[in-house]
């Protein structure tokens, strides 16, 4: 589990699309980020930068105690495949400079880490689908175990070349309570986190489904399910998200508090939920996210302010 110190949310950056954007026009680089060196990012670099700048925009610590923790499962899949088919293709001369260090998927939050003095630690989570919650989760773990002062986690995508594309970031700034309190900044909530694998063989015999269902129960449990909070499983429709689906209403006692949504193609869609849910006006919830390769996290979000 996330381990118990007391850190808060004290910045928050959404760059997604509304549902009547363009896919292809909705982010203007040069409105966004301005001045030069943006141009040729990857476009899931760009909404990086952008949601980071925003959740960072309340932050004041030095740089060499800021950590990062980045999350994505397809952010460079279209640079990937237009390497492949230059390599393939006229040859590996005609890579372009600007693009070919992102052969390395960790190389995606280097200007991020240039911009902001990320000088304390960076790390880059892949999970799918649950990447950008496991992310939350390993990012305070860090940071409970002293390697920063604050900390940016950020998820972010720019879908896949031949599906309907998941696109933009989810970037939130954490800091000790008591140092957002020495700045006169209320917070805009808490995060706990919970992780776990099931793997999707078990899931063949009762036994193992019996195991899989009580281990999501329990996290459950103890993340405050049960006590009427509101769930939303962000799913794929895979047995395990079905499975997940049916171990969170028993914890609940009840189905109408557990409603499901589909997973996009990446691990974006439950950041966003959990950005949602720190500055929406419903409440604390829980926001599960659930893959078919047997990865699953739950993460319990608890408010402090109305926005």
């Amino acid at each position: 589990m996330t381990p118990s110190m007391d850190a808060v949310v004290t910045g928050i950056g959404v760059v997604v699309p509304a549902a009547s954007d363009d896919p292809g026009t909705w982010f203007d680089v040069r409105t966004r980020l301005g001045g030069r060196g943006y141009k040729y990012l990857p476009s899931a670099a760009q909404y990086l930068v952008a949601a980071a700048r925003d959740a960072l925009a309340e932050a004041d610590v030095p740089e060499d105690r800021r950590g990062a923790v980045l999350a994505t499962n397809n952010g460079l899949a279209a640079t990937l495949d237009e390497m492949d088919r230059t390599v393939a293709g006229p040859g590996a001369d005609d890579l372009s400079p600007a693009r070919a260090p992102f052969f390395a998927i960790n190389v995606l939050g280097n200007r991020l880490s240039a911009d902001h003095g990320m000088k304390g630690f960076a790390l880059t989570v892949t999970s799918p689908r649950v990447a950008g919650l496991e992310a939350v989760q390993s990012g305070l773990r860090a940071m409970a175990a002293g390697r920063c002062e604050t900390l940016l986690v950020a998820a972010t995508e720019d879908g896949l070349p031949d599906r309907a594309p998941e696109q933009g970031a989810v970037a939130l700034a954490f800091e000790p309570r008591a140092a957002a309190a020495a700045r006169g900044v209320r917070p805009y909530g808490t995060c706990r986190v919970r992780t776990m694998f099931a793997p999707p063989r078990l899931l063949g015999d009762d036994g193992g489904r019996d195991r899989i269902f009580a281990a999501i129960h329990a996290a459950a449990k103890d993340l405050g399910n049960g006590a009427d909070l509101p769930t939303e499983v962000v799913d794929d429709g895979s047995p395990v998200a079905d499975l997940a689906y049916r171990a969170l209403v028993e914890a609940a006692g009840n189905a109408a508090g557990v409603r499901r949504t589909p997973a996009g193609h990446g691990c974006l869609t439950p950041m966003t939920r959990l950005a949602e849910a720190l500055t929406g006006a419903s409440g604390d919830r829980i926001i599960v996210a659930a893959a078919g390769e047997g990865n699953l996290a739950l993460a319990r979000v608890e408010r402090s302010r109305s926005c």
